[in-house]
């Protein structure tokens, strides 16, 4: 049993916070991700058009 106690709120909530945690930073991983290849993609935008003209 993992869990001898089953009234032990206190071991989940460290469970819960924990995987909180993981999702968060996981979800900060991604945007910065994309947020760079955002930039990426205007600044060629930007380089087409000059280009263009």
């Amino acid at each position: 049993m993992s869990n001898s106690n089953p009234n032990d709120t206190k071991l989940e909530q460290q469970r819960s916070d924990a995987a909180t945690e993981a999702l968060k930073d996981q979800t900060e991983n991604n945007h910065s991700a994309d947020t760079e290849a955002a930039a990426d993609r205007i600044a060629d935008n930007v380089e087409s058009t000059k280009e263009g003209k």
